[in-house]
């Protein structure tokens, strides 16, 4: 496929001669300044009279074909917009798109004047940029991102729970990353976060040593939670039973405790007992939050439930649901009451059921993990991580979210039919915890403080204020033993006998772990004088410390990548290497290899590349990655629409599925050294049954995540349709080619687009009367918009089978009451409907002329690239491993990557490797 098209300055010439001494000036300015080494031959032919005999004739003052006027056109190795347009130029005449074969203007350009003439331009261009990188270095220096800093201070601390990518205000991005330099600034406010962020690390730290939690095991029955058995009475006037939580003993209704009439609990039926529901979380009313639960401290945990399936009767006679009140009501909703259940009619489930584990801490439910009630009781274990007071909820994630509309209570529940529908009680919930991390056995007290005692005192100024879950529960009103432990404020300080010492020994210990190499003399003196300055004003121990941290978090030596022009020493690889593959800080174990110098050793990095890879945190890369490359920090930025995809609406097992999907996917990839064409087409994905059920693959049951074998006729496999790639490149209203192409041809095969003429853009048209291929062959008749849409247009027209929600569709929705509508019901128990427009036309026709069918054609042809997508990943590791992008001097190296990996047919890990052995990964 040939590159895009080359934006150049309005500038040109009407002397041919002219042009070529212009140009040629710039090139003897350029070597004269040291800037390039040109041989004369070089510079008095072959560059110059390429220009002059093949690109004048067209891009002069008079005709400005494209827009492109030469004659101020100099080299200017020093202008990186000057470069650049010099590399597109280069880029377009090696390609063949310049010049073109079919104006007559244009003599024929014999292929070994095209070979000399990108050779020597080449050379111009690779000499230029090598020298600016010997000054300069490829990349500038940076800061730690979003992700880094919070993985840093967990890993640096021993926190594995502790969030403050939130804290932090957005990153910037450049060349699709977070990671580069060049966008990465520091402003006020980015440092008062970082002090405040990192003052509240600090304190969870002390918090935790404070609590001092052994490891215990506790039961929470269900009927003791007071936001659950408070439902199991309908609100006066109420008959949103859908909502309400029932009592369930051995998988039967208990009539009478429903009612009030009998007790909530016995002692001879406790372990018996359950609590059942047959609706989805929507808001506080929905789920089971277990509120007898909040984790005393932050750490990892093992949770195990017990529960099962039920099936509930429906609710017998039809009636009309009304509107207003008083003498004004009329009717307005006629409802089939088999809808609703009649909760004093319990059965034995028919199915299993998912069921979604959160952690709430204020806000949002945080996932925490899944699995699945089956109809007989059973008992499930999950291992979690959770924070200090954070309250664990459970919920069938499956099952319809009820919300009220208005005051009318109009919705149907859509898995319901005549005999009833299903449901899932839950008896119990097990917490057994917290554990000591094996990975991370100091704790993040005894990286600040070591042994020295913590004591709670008095507060006041020279104390520390933490704020701790309280070990007793905090009663509710008149209901004894219904109450639930909550935080309360402890001063506390840190015992030392000999300060001053105590602290300059914490700091030094402190400092070369937190700036990643030993520290220089003169910052660890700062920190140690701004102990003692806060000490000398009357604070404590651990508070002036506490300050002293706090300082070194937000210092520019732990907040900067410390890299100087040139190779990299080994504490700068041990720092690459952490920072690529766990976006976290260098461990005890690379720390020691850069202080024995051992890291340029190739056998010893290939062996640290393996342990991080392999190591559980090498996910952060994985997820980080594919955040940026392919976008999926995005995919909630828009929500399916309420008129044309009502049926995705609170689908939130599917959103969750598709995201697992690709990252799972990716991570596959990396472990098992895949070849790079299963990023265009691959034999496996991973689903559960929701996604399985999207996709159509059959035989799929349960939550849980697994690898898949496609069958051979599935329309899946590789990432361009997964849903989460195909969500995150629509709008939630209609999907666009221009768009979905311009995603492949950048993400996937590393062709970058110009930015688009100031034409109207093509908005597809949801009343249905003409297609976007109708549209866009109109707007291709626009001499600007058609070179780069005969290469962007194509890719999107090959996805144009998928929905807004990557489902596969033969016809477009549409806003059009003349044709019947297709009715259901949402997961929000509203009634949905969607008319069907004009039919799908996924064919088209690549810029070589090749022809595909449908998205099937489409991969194959792609595959026959293979090098292309390897290389493209490669680039995109690449500036994710170095924080630069790919120079115009490192195009070299990056084929050398891949004449290394092809043995291994491109395989990911294998890329991996080639990239840190490489000169790239190990020279800043």
């Amino acid at each position: 496929m040939p590159l895009l098209p080359v934006l150049l300055p309005q500038s040109a010439t009407r002397n041919p001669r002219a042009l070529a001494r212009r140009l040629l000036s710039g090139l003897i300015v350029a070597a004269s300044m040291g800037a390039i080494e040109v041989s004369a031959q070089m510079r008095a032919e072959i560059v110059p009279s390429f220009v002059e005999a093949h690109c004048v004739r067209c891009h002069n003052a008079t005709d400005l074909e494209g827009g492109l006027d030469l004659e101020a056109f100099r080299f200017q190795a020093d202008d990186p917009d000057n470069f650049s347009r010099w590399v597109k130029m280069h880029d377009r005449v090696e390609a063949g798109e310049m010049p073109p074969a079919s104006n007559s203007k244009r003599r024929h350009v014999a292929p070994e004047d095209r070979s000399a003439f990108v050779r020597s331009l080449a050379d111009i261009l690779t000499d230029a940029e090598k020298s600016r990188v010997a000054r300069e270095g490829r990349a500038v220096q940076r800061r730690l991102n979003r992700y880094e800093y919070e993985n840093a201070l967990r890993d640096l601390l021993n926190l594995p729970w502790v969030r403050l990518k939130d804290r932090l205000p957005p990153d910037g991005e450049a060349h699709r990353f977070n990671k580069v330099g060049t966008a990465l600034d520091v402003s006020h406010v980015q440092m008062a976060r970082y002090l405040s962020s990192a003052d509240y690390a600090l304190r969870q730290a002390l918090s935790q040593r404070f609590a001092g939690q052994s490891t215990t095991t506790q039961r929470y029955y269900a009927r003791d939670e007071p936001s659950l058995v408070r439902n199991f009475w309908p609100r006066q006037g109420s008959t949103l039973t859908d909502r309400h939580a029932f009592p369930v003993l051995d998988g039967h209704a208990q009539p009478e405790v429903r009612a009030g009439r009998a007790p909530i609990t016995e002692s001879s039926t406790r372990e018996r007992e359950a609590v059942g529901k047959i609706s989805s979380t929507f808001s506080d009313a929905g789920g089971y939050r277990w509120s007898k639960f909040r984790a005393p401290v932050g750490g990892h945990y093992t949770l195990r439930f017990k529960g099962y399936t039920l099936w509930a009767s429906g609710g017998g006679v039809s009636r009309w649901f009304f509107n207003g009140v008083g003498d004004a009501k009329t009717p307005v909703y006629w409802l089939p009451l088999w809808h609703r259940p009649n909760l004093d009619e319990i059965w034995p489930g028919r199915r299993a059921e998912p069921i979604g584990v959160f952690g709430q801490s204020g806000g949002q439910g945080r996932f925490l993990g899944t699995f699945d009630f089956g109809p007989e009781p059973g008992v499930h274990e999950i291992n979690v991580v959770l924070q200090p007071n954070e309250v664990i909820q459970t919920d069938g994630s499956r099952l319809f979210r009820t919300r009220v509309n208005g005051t009318n209570e109009q919705y149907i529940n859509p898995l319901a039919q005549p005999d009833g529908m299903p449901g899932y009680a839950v008896q119990w919930m097990e917490v057994e915890g917290p554990f000591e991390d094996p990975a991370s056995p100091e704790s993040g007290y005894a990286v600040l403080f070591e042994d020295l005692p913590l004591r709670e005192i008095a507060a006041g100024k020279s104390a520390v204020t933490l704020s701790v879950v309280a070990t007793e529960a905090v009663e509710n009103g008149d209901r004894p033993g219904w109450g639930t432990p909550a935080p309360v404020d402890v001063a506390v300080e840190v015992v030392s006998n000999d300060p001053t010492a105590d602290a300059r020994r914490l700091l030094r210990s402190f400092l070369d772990r937190a700036y990643r190499r030993p520290a220089n003399p003169d910052h660890y003196e700062q920190f140690v004088g701004l102990f003692e300055r806060q000490y000398g004003l009357g604070y404590g121990f651990a508070q002036s410390m506490i300050s002293a941290y706090t300082a070194v978090l937000a210092s520019p030596g732990f907040l900067f990548v410390e890299e100087a022009p040139g190779l990299l020493d080994d504490y700068a690889i041990a720092t690459r290497l952490a920072l690529f593959l766990w976006n976290s800080t260098p461990d005890a174990e690379l720390r020691a290899l850069a202080a024995d110098g051992q890291l340029r050793d190739p056998e010893v990095l290939r062996t640290q590349t393996n342990r991080l890879i392999d190591d559980p945190r090498s996910r952060r890369f994985v997820d980080a990655f594919t955040d940026y490359w392919l976008d999926l920090r995005k995919f909630d930025d828009t929500s399916p629409s309420a008129t044309l995809y009502n049926d995705y609406e609170l689908d939130d097992p599917l959103k969750q599925a598709s995201i697992f999907e690709t990252q799972l996917f990716v991570q596959e990839l990396l472990r098992a050294d895949l070849p790079a064409r299963n990023v265009v087409d691959s034999e496996f994905t991973f689903l559960n049954e929701r996604l399985a059920a999207h996709y159509d693959v059959p035989g799929i049951a349960g939550a849980k995540m697994r690898k898949v074998t496609l069958p051979a006729e599935s329309v899946r496999g590789g990432l361009l349709t997964q849903a989460s790639v195909l969500k995150v490149t629509a709008n939630g209203t209609t999907t666009s080619p221009v768009i979905r192409g311009n995603w492949i041809t950048e993400r996937i095969l590393g062709y970058q687009t110009p930015p688009p003429p100031p034409v109207p853009a093509v908005e597809p048209d949801i009343r249905g009367a003409v297609t976007i291929r109708q549209q866009l062959e109109k707007h291709r008749a626009d001499a600007s918009c058609a070179s780069c849409h005969a290469r962007m247009d194509p890719p999107g027209f090959a996805l144009e089978s998928f929905d807004v929600m990557g489902g596969w569709r033969d016809r477009y929705r549409a806003i059009d009451e003349q044709v019947e509508a297709i009715e259901g019901l949402g997961m929000n128990g509203q009634k949905f409907a969607y008319h069907f427009g004009l039919p799908v036309d996924s064919a088209g026709e690549l810029p070589d002329g090749s022809p595909f069918a449908d998205v099937t054609d489409f991969k194959a042809l792609l595959l026959q690239h293979e090098e292309t997508i390897a290389r493209n990943l490669a680039r995109q590791l690449t500036i994710y491993a170095t924080g630069a992008p790919v120079l115009f001097s490192d195009r070299p190296s990056i084929e050398s990557i891949l004449q290394r990996a092809a043995a291994h047919d491109y395989g990911m890990r294998t890329l991996v490797h080639e990239i840190v052995q490489s000169d790239l990964f190990q020279s800043k």
